[in-house]
């Protein structure tokens, strides 16, 4: 085999690699602050939408309050969902300094799925607890 054909062999062969390593890491079992982006112990700020209405709250105690409840659970990145799932039950803006993220719950037959950023992830542990969902609507009103 020439040095070329080699040279190429290896080049492709780290390609595929890379590949497979970076799929590994992305469907691999999350945190939620590994699934949203940034320690959710940064966060200044939550919004919660329901049914076109919005709570907003910047009580530390609320919103530590709230991520452990999110830290409760494990999530999954989901590959097979296709199509358009509507996640309007419950969307929670998370607002740090330098940075923002968002969930989304469905309200019916999806309680073990939830949208992190814009991705579906499976809730490895759920599914969730959703009149904890209700409880924390009603005590920021």
């Amino acid at each position: 085999m020439s040095k070329k054909a080699k040279i190429i062999l290896w080049v492709l062969l780290i390609y595929f690699s890379a590949i497979l390593i970076k799929n590994w890491y992305d469907y691999r079992v999350k945190t939620i602050d590994e699934a949203i982006g940034f320690n959710l112990d940064s966060v200044y700020k939550v919004e919660i939408l329901k049914d076109g209405q919005s709570n907003v709250t910047e009580n530390e105690e609320k919103i530590k309050e709230l991520t452990r409840w999110l830290r409760e659970y494990k999530y999954k990145m989901n590959s097979h969902l296709k199509g358009r799932v509507d996640f309007s039950y419950y969307a929670i803006n998370f607002y740090c300094h330098d940075k923002s993220g968002f969930v989304a719950f469905d309200e019916k037959d999806k309680k073990n799925m939830i949208i992190i950023n814009g991705y579906t992830y499976e809730i490895v542990n759920g599914p969730i607890e959703d009149s904890y969902l209700q409880h924390f609507w009603q005590s920021i009103k």
